[in-house]
């Protein structure tokens, strides 16, 4: 089971990786993961990157989803990216939440 909140990933975003882009948004509930993964997203960088990188792509029933929630440094790290102000107060569904709206612009 994974807990909330909650990233998902895709391939070819404006963040950057060795070898391309990614994307990522925060999830907060099952039925918002279990649309996000019917779109296309992944439960992890890894996969999601697999997935373009790779010439077969394997089917998305066979996905494995990553259970861990994004940690407090992660949070930290994207919101400093997208240049959110927080401090420690922030609850991390806070700051997740945070993170989902400015992406959505």
């Amino acid at each position: 089971m994974i807990g909330f909140p909650a990233l998902v990933y895709k391939a070819d975003g404006k963040f950057q990786r060795p070898g391309g882009g990614y994307c990522w948004i925060c999830v907060t509930t099952e039925e918002e993961l279990t649309k996000k993964l019917s779109e296309g997203w992944f439960a992890s960088l890894d996969e999601a990157v697999e997935r373009i990188d790779s010439p077969v792509k394997a089917p998305l029933e066979s996905v494995e989803v990553d259970d861990a929630p994004p940690t407090r440094e992660e949070l930290e790290i994207k919101a400093t990216e997208l240049k959110i102000k927080f401090d420690g107060r922030f609850s991390d569904r806070k700051l997740c939440q945070l993170i989902s709206e400015a992406l959505s612009k």
